[in-house]
Parts: structure tokens; sequence; C-alpha cells
């Protein structure tokens, strides 16, 4: 896998070596005669710290946050050109291609995650992962919230001649939560029970999800030669209640690289995607607790499709780039009275300012999307079976500047505005009796984006990180049927994140990070205040093989509600290692 990374480093630096010798042509040719000798260069260690989500809250976006090892900032310099020098070859270092890691914590969460994959090839690469978190504990008035994910994936990799890559990978994946968004003293008012008169089944949703990924694409990026690639997606879902939701997508493209003027590139590419689903609703009587509505028990089968093609051609002009296209996409999918057609730009102009320091994108696109029932149990895991299945069509006008201040300094901002159709949110469904289980929402809106982000990364040894983002939606509208909206449910007006991490001598890491999240609207009468989040990470790298990790979120022990009616755990502490066996 070295070798092969080396070699991939290789052609990125000839390529760039070429394009440089293009805006200066020399009459000149060099003969170099003797042996070669590889070297094999000793590599950093990449820095990645144990990221665990809290399953108990699920708030997606909100205190969750991933840690990444530390990029380095562009230098706004060229160093000068050296003679290459010629150095004793070395063996080969010790591969690290698995890990084991273990942890535990409060409310009852054990943490497993194992991953190998074979060694050094040129031509293949093959392995499996396995991982689960899960939480068993309880909240005061709300009793058990049982949560969990389990899953294992197989994946390969095979380049045939150096010219053609072949890739698979089959992953089986089971969730499982509790609609637990309801109150000992709701249950008996609504209900007249008490908690042991019912059964965790009764409100426990169970979800399985296969899916097998198959694809090729040649490795042919020259200038005057076809490339293409081909992807097919086959997965199955099927879930509590007799709900089932298969899913056909295949995508590929073709691209051809074209010279202009003697030292620019026009690269031109075909994009198409077909995305089929064939779903099934059976529940045979058996429903959520507290669901009085009759019709939900009725047997639903049918079909959905989304077909794309995407045509646009990339202009190269050094410090300036031109992305001009289209998409074309037939909706089959929202299931209107007819089938429609949409046009969307794909227009993008990006320019490179003061030796490259500053970078500035303006655009104007557009795309659709299919919220099917996968889509919506991960954006909210307390939907009703047999959700309303919709397609978000977008058009969004965007601007992004990026300013390396110095070597270790830099920030972006972003603003855009997008008009929205069928866009997705959520609302507490009148069909169930006890109020905790959520319906999709529709809405026709406009949505103006206003973001920035500042980072300052020291050697790898310091990273600081600031942003936020401010967002105002306007002309909201519903269908017919339902009342006007002032708001959009379940989306924050703002939001603002700050974050350290330091790597002391490559033995302790530490990451410390605050979040704040704004207002939202839960319904008409109802307003979710601001919600803020500490969390923390403490990592001890024993050796190479063995380290130690520490994982706190919810370091405030507020009890935030980010769906209404499901308070979250106050705090969420996990102790765990990390094990690698090296292997040569």
């Amino acid at each position: 896998m070295k070798r092969t990374t080396l070699y991939m480093a290789a052609l990125l630096l000839a390529g760039a070596t070429a394009q440089a010798q293009e805006e200066n042509v020399y009459n000149e040719s060099v003969l170099v005669k003797g042996s070669y000798r590889p070297v094999i260069m000793q590599a950093e260690k990449l820095n990645f710290p144990v990221r665990i989500t809290d399953t108990i809250s699920r708030m997606d976006h909100v205190f969750r946050y991933e840690v990444a090892p530390p990029g380095r900032l562009k230098a706004l310099y060229e160093p000068a050109r050296i003679k290459a020098a010629r150095i004793i070859g070395e063996p080969a270092t010790k591969l690290y291609n698995n890990y084991l890691r273990l942890g535990v914590g409060n409310y009852w969460t054990p943490l497993a995650d194992l991953y190998w994959s074979s060694t050094r090839d040129q031509q293949k690469t093959y392995g499996v992962r396995f991982n689960h978190l899960s939480s068993w504990g309880s909240i005061p008035d709300y009793g058990r919230i049982n949560n969990g994910v389990t899953g294992i994936t197989l994946f390969g990799k095979y380049i045939v001649k150096e010219k053609l890559q072949l890739y698979t990978d089959l992953n089986y994946e089971h969730d499982h939560n509790l609609y637990y968004g309801f109150s000992d003293s709701t249950l008996e008012a609504v209900m007249g029970k008490t908690r042991d008169d019912i059964s965790r089944s009764d409100y426990r949703a169970k979800y399985n999800l296969a899916t097998w990924n198959i694809g090729l694409r040649n490795m042919q990026l020259d200038v005057n030669k076809l490339g293409y690639a081909v992807n097919l997606r086959l997965s199955d879902l099927w879930a509590s209640w007799h709900q089932n939701e298969f899913n056909l997508n295949l995508s590929g493209d073709i691209h051809y690289g074209f010279p202009m003027l003697r030292q620019y590139k026009g690269v031109a590419y075909l994009r198409a995607e077909w995305d089929g689903y064939s779903h099934r609703f059976r529940p045979e009587g058996e429903m959520p607790l507290g669901c009085d509505y009759p019709g939900f028990t009725d047997t639903i089968k049918g079909s959905r499709n989304i077909v794309k093609f995407n045509p646009y051609v990339d202009f190269i002009f050094n410090d300036l780039q031109f992305h001009t296209g289209m998409m074309l996409a037939w909706d089959a999918f929202s299931y209107e009275p007819n089938t429609n057609f949409h046009f969307f730009p794909d227009v993008v102009v990006s320019k490179k300012l003061m030796k490259e320091a500053v970078a500035v994108s303006l655009g104007f696109t557009g795309g659709l999307e299919a919220n099917n029932w996968n889509t919506l149990r991960i954006v909210n895991p307390y939907i009703a079976p047999n959700a309303d299945q919709r397609a978000t069509r977008h058009y969004d006008l965007i601007g992004h500047l990026r300013w390396s201040m110095s070597k270790k300094l830099e920030a972006n901002a972003e603003v855009s505005y997008s008009w929205l159709n069928d866009d997705l949110t959520f609302m507490l469904s009148n069909h169930f009796i006890l109020e905790n289980v959520y319906t999709p929402l529709y809405l026709d809106d406009n949505r103006f984006t206003l973001g920035a982000d500042i980072a300052f990364v020291n050697d790898e040894m310091l990273t600081l990180r600031m942003g936020g983002h401010y967002y105002h939606y306007s002309n909201i509208k519903g269908s017919v049927l339902l009342p006007p909206f002032t708001a959009v449910y379940y989306r924050p007006d703002w939001d603002a994140l700050l974050a350290a991490d330091v790597n002391y001598n490559d033995k302790w890491l530490f990451h410390l990070e605050g979040r704040l999240l704004g207002k939202m609207q839960s319904d008409p009468s109802e307003e979710l205040p601001v919600r803020y989040g500490i969390n923390a990470e403490v990592e001890y790298r024993h050796n190479k093989a063995l380290s130690f990790f520490l994982k706190m979120d919810n370091l405030a022990f507020q009890r935030y509600y980010y769906w209404a009616n499901y308070p979250s755990t106050k705090g969420l502490f996990i102790l765990g290692l990390t094990y690698t066996m090296p292997t040569r």
C-alpha cells in the first residue's frame, strides 16, 4: 500500500512539473544513466483520535463532532529546487494494517471497533471492519432509552495492468431504538397504563440494511484519452412493522481531456444516474404503541424512480477555472399527478488571486434528492412507519472565499441563497396519542445562509477552529391542507463552534469543543431554546501499538431537547483502549 501511495505521489509531482514546464519551454534535453535505487521514506503517523457519537440523543449536526488529522495550510512561497541526493536503500518498515478498539461508558454503553486489511500489494487490497455502539441506560420518568448500531463491512479492490480498477464492498447494519418520548405521567393520563403494563417491543423500532456496491473505473487521466467509471449499488432495508425498501442505483460517467492553446486544458464529462426504489408496507395489524389510525394497517406497495443526466465541461486556465454544465432530471419519485422533468443549472467560476493566497468561487447550481424510507429514519429515528416520501428540488446561488493569511492561518466565508421545493422537515403525528412519533413535513421555502470560519494550525501541535452560520427562511408555504407557516420546524436560526486540538509530542492528544445551537420552532406554539454543549477527549499513546482514550460528551450536563418530547442524557463518558498488531 505504501508503494502504491508513493507511485501516486510521483505521478502527481510529475504532472505539476509538466504544467510548470509548459509555461517556459526550453530546447534542452537531459540524458541520465544509472541504476534505479528505490527509497521508502518514514511517514508521519496520522492522528485519528477515537470518534464516538452520543447514540442516546442522536443530535445530528449538533453535539457530534469529527476529529480529523490537522491539515497543513498551503504555503505562500515556492522553495528553490535542489539537486537530488542519493540515499542508501532502507528496509520496509512495519505496517499497522489492523486495530481493535474497545470501550465502555455510563448508561451501560459498550463500544467495539475492529478493522483489518491486507498488507502491501501493488494490485489488490481487501479487508473487513466490524463496529458496535449501543446504550442500555434510562432517564428518570422516561424509562429505558435503549438504542444501538452494529455493522460489518467486507471490501476489496483490484488493479488490472495499472489501467483498470475494480472494487466492491458488502455491508450489513442493524439499528434499533425506542420511541421513548413519553413520560410515566403521560402514559397513565392518556392510555391509563403504567410502565409495567407495556413491553419495550411495543415501541421499539428495528432496522436491517444490506448493501452491495460494485464498480470499475479506468485510471486514464491523460489529455486526448477517454476515461470512464461505472458503479452499481444494491440495498435492501427491512424493518419493524413489515416495512421493506429495495434500492437499485446505477451510475457512471465518461470524461475526455483535451488541450487548449497549447498550455491549457479542458475536460468534458457526461454523468448519468438511475435511482430506483421498490417498497412494501404490510403491518398486519401491528403498529407502535399509541397508534389510533386504522388506515395505517393497509397494505401498500409500489415503485419510484429518479433519472439524472449531467453533462458539463471544465476549462482550466491556470488560476482561472470554469465549470459549465446542466442537469436534466426525470422525477417519478414524488407521486405527483404527472411525471415531471426538471432542469437544473450547473455553473461555477473559480479564480485564484494574490499568488493563490485568495480563492474566490461563484456559482449557480441545483439538484434533486430522494427522501426515501432509509433517509428519513437516519435523519429522524422517531419517524412513523410508512412515512410520506418525496424528492427535494433546490436551486442555489453560492459564493465562497478562502484566504490563506499565512502558513498557519486560513479563513473561509460563504454565502448562499436557495429556492427549495419539498424541503424536508418534521412534525409530531396526530395519529399517535402519546405524541412521540413524527411524520415528514414537506415545505416550499427560500433559505439565506451566511457562514464563516477561521483555522490556526501550528505544525500539528496546536489547531484552533472557530466558525458559525446564520440562517433565514422566507416565503414558507405548505400544501393547501396545512395552515400558514412562520418558520421551518426543527431548523436552527444560527449555530456556532469553537474547538481546539493539542498534540503533545505525539504522546498526548487533547480535544476540547464548544457548540451552540440557536432557537428552533417545533410546532406553531412551541419553541426549543438555545442549546449548548461542551465535549472533550483525551488520548494517551503508550506506544505505536497501544493507546488509551477517554471521551466526554455534554459536560454541561443539560437535559436538552433536539426533538420535542425526547430529553437527552446529561453526560456521556466512555473509557477505552486501542490496540494495533504490527505486521511486515
